[in-house]
């Protein structure tokens, strides 16, 4: 065909060429970014990857100024974003110039050229030489020159997508472990952790810092690549801490992904070093607040169930009791060698809830756990014990005794008449054959093993509605089948046989003993979750 080779010699190859480009362009911003909004944050990262100390941020309405003290940009950098940006540049220097800045991890940089930005103007100061950029959206310039003075970095961005308050809220998130000072329209960026009540540095062969927050259940990591968050895992396997690790590296692209694959050698040095601050806090445990010591607690025999430094926290003093010289904080092995004094019983201690008042019982030289539900649930696992409360005090001929009865009854009546206003239904008790499946194979459950407990408080075990609280009446103990607790444990059971066990811990607590067998089975890990 005579015609082929004429068609082929009107095909604009450059037209081509500038089409791969700019595509390729787009490919490399919008893979490695959420949105526009994301470039401010990131010529703060590459401040902090080139030594700056201090970053100013203005944000506009479709504008960021962000001035800082870092080493600056190279003219070579400078040149290749000139060339990206203006499109009198040929397509083979534009190409050249793109795999340039990606090779030498110019992201902010390749973001800009990737929007386009309507104006653009940047001042890079370093040893002395004024290198200047600016783009007005048709042409770019480049200009250098002495300039005295120390180094600084200064970009001024026009560009349609930099939303004002998208920009904020990353630049809050994304800086809130920075290594400098970082200014946003004049206010410092809050740094470190939110709510922690203690944090210390990583040591090697980690980088970052490490919290132990005042709430929460799951430990978190944040990824930093230079000092800026970015990805975030959860790490379910240990007791609640707060991280913030370094993970920035010339060698590799810092992606989320990239940064989770780096992360994944070092999460064990990062548990131990977590346990390793939870038990230099249990040296100081007397003198933390106590709801600082609670948590400490909490979360210290969290990872003695997880087998986790299980001989050091045993030996640990963070558990409050009480005896007849009065309160002090116990370890362990003294709970352990008081609930197996009585030969031949099954172990059980002494215990009462924080909200009790102590000189209402009987508490001579015994020694009394004082814990709430949390405690006594991670105790009872880590011991194989049950709790019973110490005898009351006998006063009934004082005054001050027969009061506080009344005053007590009557709160108890209260407590009665609001949880029946709350939850008129939580009385009603379902039959077997009103429940869905996995509702009467949790009662089954429950109440095969409430009859192994020769020492239980209750002879039988029903389901009834409502949302309110699991209670006992006249011997029958209630789960209301919405209540989340009761939900969660019916989830959990049909999902998996092995959840027998914690179903029996968080159901039958005060009421019955969970069995050892389904103790055993737990720990050797039965449950596939």
């Amino acid at each position: 065909m005579s015609g082929g080779g004429d068609g082929l010699g009107r095909i604009d190859v450059g037209s081509l060429l500038t089409i791969d480009v700019a595509s390729e362009l787009r490919k490399l911003s919008q893979a490695q970014l959420q949105g526009p909004w994301q470039i401010p944050a990131e010529f703060v990262r590459r401040a902090l990857r080139h030594g700056a100390r201090e970053v100013d941020v203005e944000l506009g309405r479709h504008r960021a100024r962000v001035s800082d003290d870092s080493r600056g940009v190279p003219a070579a950098a400078l040149s290749w974003t000139a060339t990206l940006l203006d499109p009198r540049c040929n397509n083979a220097e534009r190409h050249q110039a793109l795999t340039a800045l990606e090779a030498a991890g110019e992201l902010a940089l390749l973001a800009t050229a990737g929007l386009p930005p309507s104006q653009l103007l940047l001042r890079s100061r370093s040893r002395g030489v004024l290198h200047t950029l600016s783009w007005d959206g048709q042409r770019a310039a480049l200009a250098s020159g002495a300039d005295p003075g120390p180094d600084r970095c200064e970009i001024e961005l026009h560009a349609a997508g930099l939303e004002r308050r998208a920009c904020h809220d990353w630049l809050a998130d994304a800086t809130r472990f920075a290594s400098a000072s970082v200014r946003v329209d004049g206010k410092l960026v809050p740094i470190g952790f939110a709510h922690a009540f203690a944090h210390v540095e990583l040591q090697p062969p980690l980088r970052g810092r490490l919290g132990i927050p005042t709430e929460g259940e799951t430990a978190h990591a944040w990824l930093l690549e230079h000092g800026m968050v970015s990805g975030h895992v959860a790490i379910p396997e240990a007791p609640c801490f707060e991280a913030a690790v370094e993970l920035g590296s010339d060698s590799h692209d810092g992606s989320a992904a990239r940064l989770r694959e780096a992360l994944q050698p070092l999460v064990i040095p990062l548990v131990n070093q977590a346990m390793e601050l939870l038990l230099r806090l249990a040296a100081q445990a007397a003198a933390l607040p106590e709801p600082a010591r609670a948590r400490l607690a909490r979360l210290l025999l969290q990872g003695a169930r997880k087998q986790l430094r299980q001989p050091e926290v045993a030996r640990a003093r963070i558990l409050r009791a009480i005896d007849g010289a009065g309160e002090k904080l116990v370890d362990l092995a003294t709970l352990q060698t008081a609930a197996h004094r009585g030969d031949g019983e099954t172990p059980s201690l002494l215990a009462i809830y924080p909200d009790q008042r102590a000189d209402g019982f009987a508490i001579g030289d015994a020694l009394v756990l004082v814990a709430d539900e949390t405690e006594r649930s991670l105790v009872a696992e880590l011991l194989s014990v049950r709790f019973r409360a110490p005898d009351a005090r006998e006063s009934r001929g004082r005054l001050s005794s027969l009061l506080l009865r009344a005053r007590e009854r009557v709160g108890e009546g209260l407590g009665q008449a609001a949880q029946r206003l709350r939850h008129p239904f939580m009385g009603r008790v379902l039959e077997d054959d009103t429940l869905h499946d996995e509702e009467r194979n949790l009662l089954e459950q429950l109440r095969a093993h409430l009859h192994e407990d020769p020492q239980r408080s209750c002879d039988s075990i029903s389901m009834c509605a409502g949302a309110g609280p699991i209670r006992r009446t006249r011997g029958v103990l209630l789960l209301p089948r919405r209540n989340p607790i009761v939900a969660a444990s019916v989830r959990a059971l049909a999902s998996d046989p092995a959840w027998a066990y914690p179903a029996c811990l968080a159901l039958l607590v005060h009421h019955a003993r969970a069995p050892e067998r389904l103790r055993r089975a737990w720990l050797r890990g039965g449950a596939s979750s």
